[in-house]
């Protein structure tokens, strides 16, 4: 089974695309930390004091 070379030249700029796309979307957010509820009840109750 071939792929004609058009359709498969298609789906590897397609998934270049995405993969592009995909590390764009994560760099959004590279400089943030995730904290949990719990998390930030004790950050709350560290800048109390």
């Amino acid at each position: 089974m071939f792929i004609d070379s058009e359709k498969r030249l298609k789906q590897l700029s397609d998934e270049a695309k995405k993969n592009t796309e995909d590390l764009e979307e994560a760099k959004k957010n590279s400089r943030f930390t995730q904290v949990s509820p719990k998390g930030w009840e004790r950050v709350r109750e560290l800048l109390k004091d």
